[in-house]
């Protein structure tokens, strides 16, 4: 089971049963994220070593792991093949997953769920957003992924977290969390509910849309953070897209907002001191423009127009769910001090405040 310490030897014994060829020479544990047990290890083969990257996946987190993988392989399959087919490289990668000896995409052991990839070799991530030009890269990548799977049907996929990008379910949490008030903290929290009330009704305005038709459902990646895309240490050029755990049915633009919300933010998630919490409007320009480059192709313009919407959207829904576990006593989030979660939603609402006032110079042209 997930969450369970793994020995040396446990991981070895689950990597080699992989369809790997050559001989074993190391696993080290590789510090990525916060959900999955993420090795990378080194191959001695014909020609030369090669590199792997294994997960132990989170299976309390990823309930439905068939679904997660069934979702991962199509995805995964579908940018390779949209890949050979193209008649000019355009220096995107795709994530390559490496079947196990018995021709599965994953593997189940006692401790747990292990996937593994091709290592995505002269490549480096970035935490924070150094410049327009990384920022347009970034939204490229994201737009390019979403642009080749635009010919995907969506429906082919499922659901593995329920309603995930759903405000008007985000709300429902929010409402039962504060009418429980279990660790009774709702009394020191009244701006932010307040904050929450006056801004309800604009909840509901992309879940409308969706069951009117006038926005489309969208393969989605669902969690855009910008080191969720990895940048070619010689060119500066996005490469991949990796983190495909959230791919599923939704709206294209919960991608870019989430992409806006992450990368142009002028602080940090849980900074104290709301003076420094801004969105960058250079960064969002690039954003924009690197987004649109590769997605103009297929969106509409109802969902062009939505873009600088759907960036205080996302940006007030993810506050919504800090604010709604703040309230419920963070179970779901991790935490290091008293109220961290409350910090994090109090950043999230300031952004979509500027967002506001900002709205004008955020507009699509």
């Amino acid at each position: 089971m997930s969450g369970s310490e793994l020995s040396s030897a446990d991981v070895r014994r689950a990597i080699e049963r992989f369809a790997i060829d050559g001989l074993l020479l190391n696993a080290v544990p590789l510090q990525r994220g916060h959900i999955h047990d993420t090795f990378v290890s080194t191959w001695r083969q014909e020609g030369g070593n090669r590199r792997y990257l294994h997960q132990r996946m989170n299976d309390k987190v990823f309930q439905d792991i068939p679904a997660v993988m069934h979702n991962i392989d199509l995805v995964s399959d579908h940018l390779r093949r949209r890949a050979m087919s193209a008649a000019a490289p355009n220096g995107f990668t795709a994530l390559e997953l490496v079947p196990t000896r018995e021709r599965r995409s994953y593997l189940v052991t006692k401790n747990g769920p292990w996937r593994t990839y091709l290592y995505v070799e002269g490549c480096s991530s970035f935490d924070q957003c150094t410049s327009p030009e990384r920022a347009y890269e970034a939204a490229r990548a994201f737009g390019w992924f979403q642009a080749e799977l635009a010919d995907l049907d969506a429906a082919q996929l499922r659901e593995t977290l329920p309603r995930f990008f759903s405000t008007p379910h985000r709300l429902c949490q929010f409402d039962d969390a504060l009418a429980g008030d279990p660790v009774a903290r709702a009394a020191a929290c009244l701006p932010e509910i307040r904050f929450v009330a006056a801004r309800r009704a604009m909840g509901s305005v992309i879940d409308d849309l969706l069951a009117a038709g006038q926005v489309p459902l969208r393969t989605v990646h669902g969690d855009t953070k910008l080191n969720n895309v990895l940048f070619d240490d010689r060119t500066g050029k996005a490469r991949c897209i990796v983190d495909l755990d959230t791919c599923m049915p939704g709206y294209s633009l919960y991608d870019f907002g989430d992409l806006v919300r992450f990368t142009a933010a002028t602080s940090s998630e849980d900074e104290r001191d709301l003076g420094k919490v801004d969105t960058d409007l250079a960064l969002y320009r690039a954003l924009v423009d690197g987004y649109l480059s590769t997605t103009r192709g297929f969106l509409t313009p109802k969902e062009i127009e939505l873009m600088p919407f759907a960036a205080r959207l996302v940006t007030f829904t993810i506050g919504l769910r800090f604010l709604s576990d703040h309230l419920a006593g963070d179970v779901y989030f991790k935490v290091h001090r008293e109220g961290h979660n409350l910090d994090r939603a109090r950043v999230q609402f300031r952004m979509v405040e500027r967002m506001e006032q900002m709205a004008a110079a955020m507009a699509v042209r």
